[in-house]
């Protein structure tokens, strides 16, 4: 299962799935590995090898986390609370692990999964890394102060995740100081580092663990870029302290990830826009941004087949072509120069245990985004690429602090000063899943809204009746005869008055600009009814999609 499950655990759960003397916090692959709608997205494992330091960006809710954590729990050394190394059999002539009882709890995570086919790489590494694992979902604040005190509880966590440390033979040797290793250790003492220690605390933490183990670290940093995001809505930090925050992600993150002997390998999640300006002094990390050419993207999101697989174990098959218009669009190809199209996989789990298509972006976030689009700055440009008209963009690809500042005025007090600021917000729109890119290089691409819900959300913004006059170049009589047969379908609910519907819009959109698909097609007239007749069926609209569907593109 790629994505979140709607009950499983949550990032600010303190729940514990049983204590191993490594991290010994709640895991999300532990809950999901057995749900009934599980998606094997194991290979991913042999892929993020491939890349010593790697960030991979999605929209929101396409399953980074889960990832990250299925494979922290394939990588790591697993231990006992004594930190001893629990064994695995190993058939050293196959080179593969044997399939035998073992006391390693990972390694049941991944029986029956696709990733054990491959012995060989299993046989080399599987359970063979030191692992360091941070969670930037908690460093928030409305400070740089409270920032400082959240970080020294990330770093806290990092060091408890590794207990059986404080208990290890290591301090026997003169060259190391368990005091120094306390001060992180005890959460009393580490309440209290200096800036300092902070900065170091991490990458002494890796120098540990490569010295204990012989070995380098593999870094595991999720959410590198909610200290940003917070800082953009909720806009109660000085600049002062925002460049404060920025500086000790940077120094951080250098200090970790470029040419460090203890730490080999790091996979980042975030998304993009801001991570550049947070990593942008470990110059070695190799970036790669969700839809465009590469390995990953048929491992976050679920593929077409995945969807079909999950539809038809739930009997709900039927619902296919439904669940296509409203969540598919992110299309990219694979290294390989397969085509891939790419569902959001929280929306599609969210389906399965409800049987409701909802909008997958928080709310408070959405409604700031909803306010920020329909300012007049903004408004023609999301209008354009709405009537499927080019948009080119510029990207801008290493972000400031001005650039922060500038999104929280637009999305907090609804302020646009300039046309690169509007530009720059599209972006940003842009790389939380409201837009797809459809051709162009990375530094100037062109945009198209990607699904039905997408440009539902737009269109209820923009008003559904104003999207049809303005951008369709619909007549104003054409429009009497459309809303005269919804009020007819309303009171009558029949086949005929749903054919009479059917026959107006099909003359009100060939009389006009023609729309380039049917989710556009249908997010218009699911607008248009919703806003108008919120009692006409969902059943009942369905069945005039379908049969406009039939007509309109024969």
């Amino acid at each position: 299962m790629s994505g979140h499950e709607m009950n499983g655990p949550t990032p600010t759960s303190s729940k514990t799935v049983e204590t191993r003397g490594i991290n010994t916090n709640y895991s999300y692959y532990d809950w999901h590995y057995n749900q009934p709608f599980y998606v094997d997205k194991t290979l991913l494992i042999k892929e993020l090898l491939d890349t010593h330091h790697l960030l991979i960006s999605t929209p929101p809710r396409f399953g980074k986390t889960l990832n990250m954590d299925m494979a922290r729990r394939f990588l790591e050394i697993e231990v006992d609370e004594n930190g001893k190394a629990i064994e695995l059999d190993v058939d050293e002539d196959k080179r593969c692990l044997k399939e035998v009882q073992t006391k390693s709890k990972n390694f049941k995570l991944f029986q029956g999964k696709k990733i054990l086919k491959e012995k060989e790489f299993v046989f080399k590494h599987f359970g063979k890394y030191p692992i360091i694992h941070v969670d930037f979902s908690e460093l928030v604040g409305h400070d740089f102060e409270e920032i400082l005190v959240n970080f020294r509880k990330i770093i806290n966590k990092a060091f408890r995740q590794h207990a059986y440390l404080e208990k290890s033979s290591l301090w026997d040797r003169e060259e190391y100081d368990k005091e120094d290793f306390m001060e992180y250790f005890d959460p009393v003492k580490c309440a209290s580092l200096d800036q300092f220690d902070i900065k170091r605390g991490l990458n002494f933490l890796a120098d540990i663990l490569h010295k204990f183990y012989g070995k380098a670290v593999y870094m595991f940093i999720d959410d590198l870029d909610v200290p940003v995001h917070t800082m953009i809505y909720q806009n109660m930090m000085s600049t002062e302290d925002k460049r404060e925050t920025i500086k000790l992600l940077q120094d951080i993150t250098r200090n970790l990830l470029k040419e460090n002997e203890f730490v080999e390998r790091s996979l980042t999640n975030a998304c993009l826009i801001f991570s550049t300006l947070i990593l942008q002094r470990a110059n070695n990390i190799q970036y790669y941004p969700f839809m465009h050419k590469c390995m990953f993207p048929k491992f976050y999101g679920f593929e077409e087949g995945e969807v079909k697989c999950l539809l038809e174990k739930a009997g709900r098959l039927e619902d296919f072509n439904e669940i296509k218009q409203k969540y598919n669009g992110y299309n990219t190809t694979s290294s390989d120069g397969s085509y891939i199209e790419i569902y959001n996989s929280w929306a599609i789990m969210n389906y399965l245990k409800t049987g409701n298509c909802d909008i997958y972006w928080p709310a408070g976030i959405l409604d700031k985004i909803k306010k920020a689009v329909d300012h007049a700055e903004i408004r023609p440009t999301i209008a354009q690429i709405m009537s499927n008209e080019s948009f080119g963009l510029n990207y801008c690809y290493i972000p400031n602090i001005s650039d922060i500042e500038t999104l929280s005025k637009i999305l907090c007090r609804n302020e646009v000063d300039k046309r690169r600021d509007a530009d720059f917000f599209i972006q940003f729109l842009s790389e939380q899943g409201f837009f797809r890119s459809t051709y162009g290089s990375f530094a100037n691409f062109f945009l198209k809204i990607p699904n039905r819900i997408v440009y539902s959300v737009i269109d209820e913004i923009l008003g559904s009746i104003e999207s049809i006059n303005k951008y369709y170049n619909h007549s104003p009589e054409l429009i009497e005869k459309l809303t005269d047969s919804f009020k007819d379908l309303a009171r009558l609910r029949n086949e005929e008055t749903v054919h009479a519907l059917t026959e107006n819009i099909v003359a009100l959109f060939k009389s006009g600009k023609t729309p380039n698909t049917r989710y556009e097609l249908q997010s218009v007239l699911d607008a248009y009814m919703l806003q108008k007749f919120q009692h006409v069926s969902a059943k009942c609209r369905t069945s005039l999609q379908a049969k406009c569907d039939t007509k309109f593109y024969i």
